[in-house]
């Protein structure tokens, strides 16, 4: 693969309760080494960062329909012509909902599949590395 990574930086809005809603600097990051996942994480405050990864494929399905039934659920919202995105991520260790803009994030979930193509995501895996690093460590 002849590339290290694709960023997206975008500003999205902490849906803090029915009456706060804070403005956080997200960061969207996809990476050859682990071609099926996004990296999406986003500050709270300049020294707490939450960091989630998830399915590929979960985020450019929620681009379009509500999608998933985990920690991570994805629902776009809004009129067709100006559409947003939720995101709401759960743990044990609290919950997060976030809304921004839909279409720099379609944009660049595009462009990761340019980079791996849907279904070719194993090409892209070196395994035999992958298991000599399992099984080191």
């Amino acid at each position: 693969m002849d590339f290290p990574g694709l960023e997206l930086k975008i500003r999205m809005t902490l849906v803090a309760g029915p009456d706060m809603r804070v403005f956080v600097p997200v960061r969207l990051y996809y990476m050859d080494t682990d071609p099926y996942a996004v990296q999406f994480s986003f500050d709270v405050t300049p020294d707490d960062v939450v960091r989630w990864t998830f399915a590929r494929e979960l985020l450019d399905q929620g681009l379009t329909a509500p999608a998933g039934i985990g920690d991570v659920k994805i629902t776009p919202v809004g009129p067709l012509h100006d559409r947003g995105l939720r995101l709401e991520l759960e743990s044990p260790d609290g919950y997060a909902c976030l809304e921004g803009p839909a279409a720099p994030i379609k944009e660049w979930i595009a462009e990761t599949y340019a980079a791996v193509a849907a279904g070719q995501e194993s090409k892209a895996v070196d395994i035999d590395s992958l298991l000599d690093d399992l099984l080191t460590h």
